[in-house]
């Protein structure tokens, strides 16, 4: 029994740290010679962890085999364009000034109805708004509406909304991020003076999060949900 947990867990290890070495892409979409290597590494984890008589390097060595192919295809495709054509495809247009192309959804064995519920994924209910839409060569759609029916951007209306970054939680499941506490250039004694001047402790705070606007918005561990103006927008550098 003990023999099987570690063999399992050496395997698990060697899977997540190649897995790791493939690069973030591949936890959130894959490229067709991706999802084909994904497969692989699965199928062969699987024999030596269920079978104690296949040598543990029966497993590792073809992941690391797989690895490195996969390192050389990619090294590969960002030096060569059609390469990278080749093993993950190109992107396709589908709509283009808001006109359905059948020939390409043919091609690419889709049907309106393919379309439609694609679209839906991304916001767009009514397909005669779209004025752009692609196939990515991951199989993603990705659509843009037309000039016509999109909202009006700031610069277009005229309004500086100024920088708008990324917020920072300064305060997770009542645990002070001091990581992002020194990036605003502030301490704890400072965030609990802040939160004090509301009668709440750090402990009560679901989350907190700071925008680069210099407004804190949190929600305490009751629900309930505020803003306060913590920072001056002017002191923010983040």
């Amino acid at each position: 029994m003990f023999t099987l947990f570690l063999r399992a867990l050496i395997l698990y290890v060697v899977m997540i740290v190649t897995m790791r070495g493939l690069g973030k892409r591949q936890l959130g979409q894959f490229q067709p010679y991706e999802f084909a290597m994904a497969i692989l590494l699965a199928d062969l984890i699987s024999t030596p962890m269920e079978s104690v008589s296949t040598p543990l390097l029966y497993g590792i060595l073809p992941v690391m085999a797989l690895f490195a192919v996969h390192s050389l295809i990619t090294l590969i495709s960002l030096k060569s364009d059609k390469v990278r054509a080749f093993v993950s495809g190109k992107p396709s247009v589908i709509i283009s000034r808001g006109v359905i192309n059948e020939r390409e959804l043919k091609r690419l064995c889709l049907s309106l109805s393919d379309l439609l519920e694609g679209l839906r994924n991304v916001g767009i209910l009514d397909p005669s708004e779209v004025g752009t839409a692609v196939v990515e060569a991951n199989g993603k759609l990705s659509a843009f509406p037309d000039a016509a029916k999109r909202a009006p951007t700031t610069a277009e209306m005229g309004v500086d909304p100024g920088y708008e970054g990324l917020p920072l939680p300064l305060v997770m499941d009542g645990r002070v991020q001091m990581n992002n506490l020194k990036q605003v250039g502030e301490d704890e004694a400072w965030l609990t003076a802040l939160l004090a001047r509301r009668g709440l402790q750090v402990g009560e705070i679901y989350l907190a999060c700071l925008d680069t606007h210099g407004s804190l918005a949190l929600q305490t561990r009751a629900g309930e949900r505020m803003r306060l103006n913590a920072i001056d927008p002017g002191k923010v550098g983040w």
